[in-house]
């Protein structure tokens, strides 16, 4: 594999001491600093991609509607950022697309059970997941292998529906991890 400087990033480690008071912000750098250097192993050593699972389907009901299944996995964005799918996921098609690029992209939520009130301004969460969106975009010209995305998102899968029936493109490749 060849080097990219542009994924090298050489995070501060917070250094503490004994009377230093903790803030907040010196424990997110700290969770920062940890999580800076899982990603760079991640991307460094096992690149982006499928690890496993990931299979995408697309349902139709009785009245034409669409939805894509992507079944449990887990994947590695081009940051290194873990791409978790616990269970399967299912997400409606829009009646107009009939060819499409099935991409995964990491996102972050608020847990909303964990959300505290302050007394100084609005209500936070003491919790965030880490989980994913799906995404659908038309076909590139190169089929075979998307580009890059500047989001970092995996493509899984090409789906069309060039008749009757949805079809998976079979030259399609979607990126694996090692």
């Amino acid at each position: 594999m060849k080097l990219d400087p542009q994924k090298l990033v050489a995070p501060p480690r917070p250094h503490y001491f004994e009377g230093r008071a903790l803030t907040a912000a010196d424990l997110h750098a700290e969770q920062n600093y940890r999580r800076e250097k899982a990603w760079l192993h991640n991307r460094m050593l096992h690149g982006y991609g499928i690890v496993s699972g990931l299979d995408v389907t697309v349902q139709e009901n009785e009245n034409g509607a669409a939805q894509v299944v992507i079944a449990p996995g887990y994947a590695l964005d081009g940051y290194g950022r873990e791409l978790i799918v616990p269970e399967s996921l299912s997400v409606a098609v829009g009646q107009a697309r009939r060819d499409f690029v099935v991409y995964l992209e990491f996102a972050e939520r608020a847990d909303a059970a964990s959300v505290v009130p302050l007394a100084d301004g609005e209500p936070q969460a003491t919790r965030i997941s880490e989980t994913v969106r799906v995404l659908f975009e038309p076909p590139t010209e190169r089929l075979t292998s998307p580009p890059a995305r500047a989001d970092f998102a995996i493509p899984l899968a090409r789906v069309r529906k060039p008749h009757q029936q949805w079809q998976h493109d079979r030259t399609f490749r979607p990126p694996r991890a090692k």
